[in-house]
């Protein structure tokens, strides 16, 4: 039976730069932070209780109650960028990075159907939030050492629970953003819990050389007055040193 449920998935970014031996301890770290972020964010039996849990290979997507949507947007990307934040050292030890994208959207979905398990159109559109630019730049755009989630929301979220006043977070603290992926082409809001810039804005691209100085144009203008002359000219006060010639401009 379709009911409204809240969709999250997640996604790893740059998952397959990892050593193939990497993959699946990365694939169960993104569980363990998911855990982590849920319990501390008061969500602990719901996720628990998930009836439909996939693995998506770098990451996860996953049916909650339509009830834990606010939880969801407020604490849950915060309590998901401290436990990422926690594990980083080590993770960089191992040479391991684990950034997450993460998308939410409510809609009806059925959970429990054995054949056909939660295909919706809930399901289609909250991937194609997680898929598009804005959200993939949201990470690009910012240093891998501080930013470790971003979150994208669907426009109905945003007016029912940010600006309905619904949840923790100001809608201030969210940007407009388009999302233009295959056939869908809506608005989303885009939030980072601990927003940073690139410490390499131009992706590592060398920077392009200083322009030669122009070469010195021939003769000085003074007042008018055009004073041309050998390398060797000087000028004291009202004496002139050199091969000088004035020119009227």
């Amino acid at each position: 039976m379709d009911d409204f449920r809240a969709v999250l998935v997640v996604d790893a970014e740059k998952f397959s730069a990892h050593r193939d031996a990497e993959l699946p301890d990365v694939h169960l770290e993104i569980r363990r932070v998911l855990a982590v972020a849920c319990e501390d964010s008061g969500l602990g039996d719901a996720w628990d209780a998930v009836k439909f849990m996939e693995s998506t290979g770098d990451g996860i997507l996953a049916v909650l109650p339509h009830k834990a949507v606010p939880a969801l947007i407020d604490p849950f990307p915060r309590r998901l960028q401290e436990a990422l934040a926690e594990s980083a050292p080590r993770l960089r030890a191992r040479g391991v990075r684990l950034r997450l994208r993460v998308a939410l959207h409510v809609g009806l979905v059925d959970d429990e159907r054995a054949d056909a398990p939660a295909i919706s159109t809930a399901v289609i559109d909250v991937n194609r939030l997680l898929d598009s630019t804005p959200l993939r730049r949201a990470l690009a755009d910012s240093s891998s050492e501080v930013t470790f989630v971003a979150l994208l929301i669907s426009d109905d979220l945003f007016t029912t629970y940010v600006r309905g006043g619904r949840s923790g977070l100001h809608e201030s603290q969210f940007k407009e953003v388009r999302v233009k992926v295959k056939q869908y082409d809506k608005r989303a809001y885009l939030y980072v819990p601990t927003p940073s810039s690139n410490e390499s804005p131009d992706d590592g691209q060398p920077t392009a050389p200083a322009p030669a100085p122009s070469p010195p144009t021939p003769g000085t203008s003074i007042s008018g007055v055009t004073i041309n002359g050998d390398s060797s000219q000087n000028t004291f006060g009202n004496t002139f040193g050199g091969d000088l010639r004035q020119e009227r401009s």
